[in-house]
């Protein structure tokens, strides 16, 4: 098993909605047994790789629902399990109710099944609430708390408004769906839910969709901003990116030649005799596409009479909520349509189908995944779905094809399966006999390289993978700590300054220079301003550069008798002293004409923003519109820009102050500093900007200089002033005045 390490935790605490153990009576006294599970196997194998606590107190912490007796008992040294009690009124409206009659449905894409009650969310937040109580009693400094799953979306919002310093993850099991999908939920319901999942550090998802639903969810919703996969939120950060689950490959792999399993196979074997078998679990869903996968196999028989009397197909359905009416009608469907099969087909030496209603023991499930020539697996939703990577790691000795669903999570990584439509019976009929008449060469090839897949990133290398990711963005938080500027190192600065000789000041615009204002051609720099901007300049051993997104032509107007270099539009142009005008690099602007039209139908929907049409960008300001309006308008906008940058990945998009640009990625802040800072030897540099714009420049003086953001939201600037009327103080430490 790969080791899990670099964990910089006293602890971890995992919420889920059910403990990892169940207790049941054997010979007389009540013991706690593991259930079942890949991700119950990865997080107790955690305790055995982390270091041991100061206090030898365990070091996984389990929360979820339970027998209340098992607090009591002993699992392990290293495992403790605190059960949380939830009264069955609201349990019933909490976990029956809104996780399974809403939530489900609907991150399934089954909205004629969603039910919109408004008891059934009061009692999941109530649910929620009784789960924090429980990590209210036992959270404790250097704690990570993982939550998992869509029980509990509200509960990291709740842990970080209490503890704001916490470590937190949280992972979805699920899909997390479109957003057209998701926004059919009401408002209050789904801001509440957005809000939760984003108090996590890390959020999780097993593919990149899911990632790029809920980031764009996010936006539309709370009007975040974002940059790649971090979502800024006020003063700090969280990031969603896809960690796959994997499964315990080595534990499948291994046991497909165990006594146990050889004799599960024997008894399949002599059933079989030389019938070609293939072979489906689920368990009881509407998501799992049962009623058509029967469909499909019932055309595969119409279609190619030549495998009558040579294949069967045995499909397990595995009992869950069977005691619900909907769950009831669609066990009878799925009985009358294979009794119609059989029926059709059935000869007294052939049954093409065999149905079972059960659990299967282990053992027997791996003889069943080792001996299938077909793996048939055709959710019509899932989130990722571990049958199949279960069946892939049990072809050994002989090899089985994989169809598969393009529905679930696993087909973004087992791309060499035969990968269908679950809803098209033509398509997945046809691919049974693809996958029966495949070469043996041919399998062998595809599943050896999707089990190098799997085996590489299996359910230990998921948990370390997230850890990691939680590990790095606490590193991000600690960069983006807003630290403010004090007086012992105002001192330092003009210490160091008067002690240099070759010295560089990088220097913003709009809300550092200038405080931000509603018409942007107001924003003028002022005469005090100027003056302190005119002696910094002067001194023979000072090179003061203004970098900003503004046009050249109007900083030229506000420096004309200053002896600064500009650099204007974020990089595009700059200009030295008694200098004409340079590009930074030649650029393809023909992109602007698709955009234009876009931004100026945006201007027509939100009365009050309007257009700049710089050199190498175009600009839409929305500072003088309706907020409201404003805030509906830029989530629009941002997802009608990023389908058109999918067909143009030169560019990208810079959100300031009310405003969104459109430029290329080619120049930036960051490169034109690099740039100037390569032309001397300079042993003093200052960088002072306000917006996210002037972070690319920050990064790029890093450790170089001292870099001081204007404003108090996170930043990678060393140093914060709280607001822009301070900059003057800053700039005379560099004066004689």
């Amino acid at each position: 098993m790969k080791t899990i390490d670099n964990l910089d935790f006293k602890r971890i605490i995992i919420v889920a909605y059910r403990l990892p153990f169940s207790l049941v009576k054997k010979k007389g006294e009540y013991q706690a047994v593991q259930n079942a599970g890949g991700l119950v196997s990865a997080i107790l194998s955690l305790s055995q790789k982390m270091k041991p606590s100061d206090d030898g107190s365990a070091k996984i912490v389990w929360i979820g629902t339970g027998d209340q007796r098992l607090e009591n008992i002993s699992v392990s040294a290293a495992v403790e399990l605190h059960p949380v009690d939830i009264p069955k009124k609201v349990n019933d409206k909490y976990y029956a109710g809104f996780c399974n009659d809403t939530i489900w449905p609907l991150f399934h894409y089954f909205v004629s099944g969603t039910v919109f009650d408004n008891s059934y969310f009061d009692a999941y937040v109530t649910a929620n609430e009784l789960f924090f109580q429980k990590v209210k009693e036992i959270l404790k400094p250097g704690d990570f708390v993982w939550v998992h799953d869509y029980q509990l979306f509200l509960l990291p919002g709740l842990i970080r408004k209490a503890y704001p310093d916490s470590d937190m993850g949280f992972f979805l099991h699920i899909p997390f769906p479109s957003f057209e999908m998701f926004r059919l939920l009401p408002r209050k319901w789904r801001e509440a839910i957005l809000t939760g999942i984003t108090g996590a550090d890390v959020v999780g998802f097993h593919i990149n969709d899911y990632t790029q639903y809920f980031i764009k969810s996010v936006k539309r919703t709370l009007g975040y901003s974002y940059d790649r996969n971090f979502i800024s939120i006020n003063y700090r950060i969280c990031k969603a990116d896809a960690f796959p689950i994997g499964i315990d490959f080595n534990k499948f792999h291994e046991a497909c030649f165990t006594p146990k399993t050889n004799n599960s196979k024997k008894k399949i074997k002599k059933y079989l005799g030389d019938k070609k078998l293939i072979f489906s679990v689920d368990r009881l869903d509407y998501t799992k596409g049962l009623l058509v996968r029967l469909q499909a196999y019932e055309r595969f028989l119409e279609l190619f009479p030549e495998w009558h009397y040579k294949v069967v197909f045995n499909m397990v359905v595995v009992p869950s909520r069977d005691m619900i009416r909907e769950y009831r009608e669609l066990k009878k469907e799925i009985e009358a349509t294979t009794g119609r099969i059989n029926g059709k087909y059935s000869t007294l030496d052939w049954r093409p189908l065999i149905y079972q209603y059960r659990s299967i023991p282990f053992h027997e499930m791996i003889a069943i995944y080792n001996l299938s020539d077909v793996g048939l697996i055709t959710p019509l939703r899932d989130g990722m779905n571990l049958v199949a990577k279960e069946y892939i790691a049990c072809q050994q000795g002989r090899y089985g094809m994989l169809v598969l669903s393009e529905m679930t999570g696993a087909a973004t990584e087992l791309n060499e399966a035969i990968i269908i439509n679950p809803t098209d019976v033509e398509e997945t009929a046809d691919a049974l006999n693809k996958a029966l008449i495949m070469p043996e060469e041919e399998k062998e090839k595809r599943v050896l390289k999707m089990q190098n897949r799997l085996r590489r990133y299996d359910v230990f290398t998921w948990t370390k993978d997230f850890l990691n990711q939680v590990n790095e963005v606490k590193e991000e938080k600690r960069k983006l700590k807003v630290n403010y500027l004090n007086n012992d190192t105002l001192a330092k600065i003009r210490d160091k300054y008067q002690k240099t000789s070759k010295r560089l000041f990088l220097i913003d615009y709009d809300g550092t220079l200038t405080p931000i204002v509603s018409i942007p051609e107001m924003a003028l720099l002022n005469e005090e301003t100027g003056e302190i901007l005119r002696k910094i300049a002067s001194d023979p051993f000072n090179k003061l550069v203004i970098i900003s997104g503004r046009s050249g032509e109007f900083l030229e107007t506000q420096f004309r008798d200053i002896d600064a270099t500009l650099v204007a539009e974020h990089g595009y142009l700059f200009r030295n002293p008694g200098k004409e005008w340079e590009q930074l690099q030649d650029i393809d602007l023909s992109w602007k004409s698709k955009f234009i039209p876009l931004l100026e139908d945006y201007v027509d929907r939100c009365s009050g923003s309007m257009i700049e049409d710089k050199h190498a960008s175009l600009v839409w300001h929305y500072r003088n519109a309706d907020e409201d309006i404003a805030q509906l308008r830029i989530n629009e906008l941002r997802d009608d820009i990023s389908e058109l940058l999918k067909n143009d990945p030169r560019l990208q998009v810079l959100e300031g102050d009310k405003v969104v640009e459109i430029k290329s990625l080619l120049y930036d802040k960051g490169i034109m500093a690099n740039r100037i800072i390569s032309e001397d030897n300079y042993d003093f540099i200052i960088a002072i900007g306000d917006d996210r714009t002037d972070e690319d420049l920050f990064k790029a003086v890093a450790d170089r200089g001292f870099t001081i953001k204007i404003g108090c939201k996170p930043t990678h600037a060393s140093f914060n002033l709280k607001d822009q009327s301070q900059i003057l103080g800053i700039l005379r430490l560099f004066t004689n005045s």
